[in-house]
């Protein structure tokens, strides 16, 4: 159930906003009134992403390529954005890869691959988003999106384990650090939901079945749940909420 929230008038950045839940959080941002900009790694479609999100109303949506691996790129981008909409009020570090291999088959690039995407982006978009804060210093909010993998340790997914607990830890620190300059920080961990990250994992029917059978809540998640969860920490109705996970999982810690 979508949750009424009004971002009219703040700017809000999501990276990896061009599709699965990011695509979704950017959706309803955008409904919710807000200026909005998108980074993803390819620029291809990126003009079609904005109609279909905006419509004509492009004056309050930027979409464009970035490698978020690449700090200096990242920086210039939410220079950008401050630039095109005076000030960024909510950051959602939402951009992440997921791989499957075993202990003995991670390698040195896949390491660096996934904890520069998953982690690396999350610390330098957050600092630069601080710096930023400082010209103008009013409320504002950092949402990251970890995993319940931060806390289950999926097997075959040490890379990612690993990197969304770091976010926790950064997100919890980066609380602790920017609050008295205004900025509130937290996460939101979601538990299965329907990606193209996950579909080889579910591509049998039967899998996806076996695992909402066991799940107190009986289904997988859909994009809103997650969506529903970034937008209140990022609303004022969560202005005494930092520092915190909150875990949209179905009951899957409860296992």
């Amino acid at each position: 159930m979508n949750t009424t929230f009004d971002f009219t008038g703040k700017t809000v950045v999501i990276t990896g906003g061009a599709r699965g839940i990011g695509r979704r959080i950017a959706e309803r941002f955008f409904e919710a009134g807000a200026n909005i900009a998108i980074c993803s790694r390819s620029n291809a479609g990126s003009d079609e992403l904005a109609r279909e999100i905006a419509g004509d109303e492009n004056d309050r949506i930027l979409t464009t390529a970035v490698d978020v691996t690449d700090v200096a790129q990242l920086r210039e981008f939410l220079d950008t954005v401050a630039d095109r909409f005076g000030r960024i009020d909510i950051l959602v570090n939402n951009a992440g890869i997921m791989t499957a291999e075993s202990v003995y088959d991670i390698t040195e690039e896949g390491w660096q691959r996934v904890l520069d995407t998953d982690l690396k982006s999350v610390m330098f978009a957050s600092q630069r988003f601080a710096e930023l804060h400082r010209r103008n210093p009013k409320p504002a909010a950092i949402v990251n999106i970890s995993s319940i993998s931060a806390t289950t340790y999926l097997p075959n997914n040490l890379l990612y384990n690993v990197a969304k607990a770091g976010v926790n830890t950064i997100t919890k620190t980066m609380a602790r650090a920017l609050g008295p300059e205004g900025i509130r920080v937290n996460a939101v961990g979601p538990g299965s939901t329907p990606t193209d990250l996950n579909a080889a994992l579910y591509a049998d029917p039967a899998v996806e079945q076996a695992l909402c059978d066991r799940l107190p809540l009986g289904r997988r998640a859909r994009k809103d749940d997650i969506a529903d969860a970034v937008l209140f920490l990022a609303s004022d109705a969560a202005d005494y909420v930092t520092g915190q996970i909150l875990y949209v999982e179905g009951g899957w810690l409860t296992l």
